[in-house]
């Protein structure tokens, strides 16, 4: 008796990217060439503003169903030297992902896999939850919690290369396994 065997499907996607490359803009464009070509999308994808007075920028992530920005840092001072994301925020960000979740997009867009994430926290959790129901999830990892990524992963993720031409190839073979009912 012959057993064939299916290689797990890999919804879950890490867009890998090191100092000195882009992802928000990169992510930004791809979703928003797929919304263009009638895809649904869900999830947040980051973006920055131009700098601040105290020499930092200024962060939000843009809502792809409803197209909000939503600041994802709060003001702890010219000089603090202290993690600005704000909990809240973050939080209401979380609801917002576990809401779009619940809705299937064709795919889901997570701004980051960072600090918070590596310890458990931030949007460890959703990321998990859109692993777990099968949706294809986009999510940037800085290089310098890859280890931790991997960790959280298990092996069922594709770290991709940051460029256009990687998503679009995952992406194509995200279709491709649709089309076949994989």
């Amino acid at each position: 008796m012959t057993h064939s065997y299916t290689a797990p499907r890999k919804t879950l996607a890490a867009l890998v990217y090191g100092e000195g490359e882009d992802p928000n803009s990169l992510v930004a464009e791809f979703a928003d060439e797929l919304a263009r070509r009638g895809h649904r999308l869900g999830g947040v994808v980051q973006i920055a503003a131009s700098a601040q007075d105290c020499d930092c920028r200024d962060t939000y992530v843009l809502d792809l169903e409803t197209g909000e920005r939503l600041s994802i840092l709060q003001d702890l001072g010219r000089h603090s030297q202290s993690c600005r994301i704000d909990p809240a925020a973050l939080a209401a960000i979380g609801q917002r992902l576990s809401a779009a979740i619940a809705r299937g997009p064709e795919l889901l867009f997570l701004n980051r896999f960072g600090k918070l994430e590596a310890d458990g926290k931030g949007l460890y959790a959703e990321i998990g939850e859109a692993a777990a129901a099968e949706i294809p999830t986009l999510v940037c990892v800085s290089a310098r919690y890859l280890e931790p990524w991997r960790l959280f992963a298990g092996g069922l993720d594709e770290e991709l290369p940051c460029c256009g031409e990687s998503l679009r190839k995952w992406w194509s073979n995200i279709c491709a396994l649709r089309a076949v009912g994989a």
